[in-house]
């Protein structure tokens, strides 16, 4: 029995269906179903009761369940274990970040930290929506914004913000929005990622919370056309800190709606381990966190 099965038979258990497990695995439902099957023939019985809806598990399912988390638990401690004993940092680092934060920032900061540990190698896998570390053997992903209860942990390594904003030529044109509720009055751009519904901004001013439904002849999935368009005047948009804070400072971008709060978009390494964090991946977290406070978006 592979600890790998294992693996497999507990990210499965956590999708909830086969379908959903193969689609973040980015595998077909075939290919899951018949690893699954393989699976249960080794052990000589079912483990799920499936059909092409739902699926649940068979009591001997829940015993396999157990014992799969427990020995992968144990594999990862005494990985982490052996790992700590050496005195330079060393050995491989898989991280996920998103595209054009990743190209900017993550990409520059690792090559930086590999010159100081060059025993240490760093594979960077960037991507539109943030990948399952875990299923995807990760050791580490930096995210934005509010973190889903994902049994992953996390470090917040940098402060950050998400700004509403519009070219010049276009507020003069439009007019400049006092209030939220003023966004239907306007061509929003809107970034559709992470399969978030996708129009619905939120703001919030002290206990006041305002859900606004936008509304625009534009969107997309990637940022880098929302922030053209926006550049180039064709509407209002929510873009990253990062990613606007020159063309402010230039003036090519103007903020609106300033006394508004958007959701948190603070800046976190999160990673898969409970316990024994690997010396390499704690500094590099500690070296993203001093990296990410020194840029220029940050001052």
């Amino acid at each position: 029995m592979s600890s790998t099965d294992f693996e497999f038979f507990i990210f499965l258990c956590q999708a909830g269906s086969i379908s959903k497990a193969a689609r973040d695995l980015d595998i077909t439902p075939a290919a899951a179903s018949k690893r699954l099957s393989n699976i249960e023939k080794n052990v000589g019985s079912q483990l799920l009761s499936r059909s092409t809806r739902s699926m649940s598990l068979t009591s001997n399912g829940t015993i396999y369940l157990d014992y799969a988390r427990k020995v992968t638990s144990t594999i990862e401690e005494m990985n982490s274990a052996l790992r700590q004993k050496s005195d330079e940092p060393e050995g491989l680092i898989r991280i996920n970040a998103p595209f054009g934060f990743g190209r900017k920032y993550v990409s520059r900061f690792i090559a930086d930290f590999i010159k100081e540990n060059p025993k240490v190698e760093c594979q960077l896998h960037l991507s539109d929506h943030p990948l399952n570390l875990i299923a995807n053997s990760f050791d580490l992903g930096i995210r934005f914004g509010s973190l889903p209860d994902s049994g992953l942990h996390a470090k917040k390594i940098a402060s950050h913000q998400r700004f509403v904003c519009a070219s010049p030529s276009y507020l003069e044109t439009h007019g400049v929005p006092e209030h939220p509720r003023e966004l239907s009055e306007h061509n929003c751009i809107v970034l559709r990622q992470n399969e978030d519904t996708y129009g619905n901004w939120k703001f919030n001013k002290g206990d006041q919370i305002y859900h606004i439904r936008v509304r625009g002849n534009l969107s997309s999935n990637d940022g880098e056309s929302v922030l053209s368009w926006t550049l180039g005047g064709h509407g209002i948009a929510i873009r990253a800190e990062w990613d606007v804070y020159h063309h402010i400072k230039e003036g090519h971008l103007k903020r609106v709606l300033n006394e508004y709060q958007l959701p948190n978009a603070d800046i976190y390494a999160v990673y898969p381990y409970s316990q024994h964090l690997p010396a390499r991946i704690r500094l590099l977290i500690d070296y993203l966190s001093e990296s990410m406070n020194i840029v220029p978006f940050r001052k």
